[in-house]
C-alpha cells in the first residue's frame, strides 16, 4: 500500500465525495497540515500542463475523518468503514483459503510428477522388453524360413 492517497482513493475508502474532501485537505488545518504533501499530477493528454495534486498520508486518515464528521453525517463514515473493514477480512480469509489450497496442489502436483516418472521409467522397460521379444520373434521367423528352405530340398 502506498504511504500517500490521493482525494479520489480516500473516497472509495470513506465514502465522501471527493470534492468534500479535496476542500477539506486544501483549508490545511493544523491538525492534518502534517499529513498531507503536494505533488503534480500527470500531464493532461490535451496538452494542459499539470496540476498540483494534493494527498494524504495513510496515517492522517484517522484525523481526516475527525474533521469530516464535524460537517458530515458520521453514519455514512461508519458504515462505509464497517463494510470495508468485512471487505478486508473477507480479502483476508480468501487469501488464507487460496494458500492453503496452493499448498495442498503443490503436493499432488510432485506426487504427480513422481507417478509420470514412474511410468516413464516403467514404459521404459516396457520398451525394452518389446525390442528384446521383437527381436527373439525376427530370429525365430528367420530361422523358421530358413528351416523352410532347407526342408524343401531335402
Amino acid at each position: 500500500m502506498d504511504l500517500y492517497i490521493n482525494p479520489s482513493k480516500i473516497t472509495e475508502i470513506i465514502g465522501v465525495e471527493e470534492d468534500i474532501i479535496t476542500r477539506t485537505l486544501e483549508r490545511r488545518d493544523i491538525d492534518i497540515e502534517s499529513y498531507i504533501r503536494v505533488v503534480s499530477a500527470p500531464p493532461d493528454r490535451r496538452g494542459a500542463p499539470p496540476k498540483p495534486q494534493i494527498q494524504l498520508r495513510v496515517d492522517g486518515l484517522a484525523m481526516l475523518i475527525k474533521k469530516l464528521a464535524y460537517n458530515i453525517p458520521t453514519d455514512d463514515i461508519i458504515e462505509n468503514l464497517s463494510c470495508q473493514v468485512f471487505h478486508i477480512t473477507h480479502l483476508q480469509e480468501t487469501c488464507d483459503k487460496l494458500e492453503a489450497e496452493n499448498r495442498a496442489l503443490i503436493v499432488e502436483n510432485e506426487q504427480l510428477r513422481a507417478k509420470i516418472a514412474s511410468f516413464q521409467d516403467e514404459r521404459g522397460d516396457l520398451s525394452a522388453q518389446v525390442n528384446e521379444l521383437t527381436n527373439q520373434l525376427s530370429e525365430e521367423q528367420s530361422k523358421t524360413w530358413v528351416s523352410r528352405l532347407l526342408k524343401r530340398k531335402y
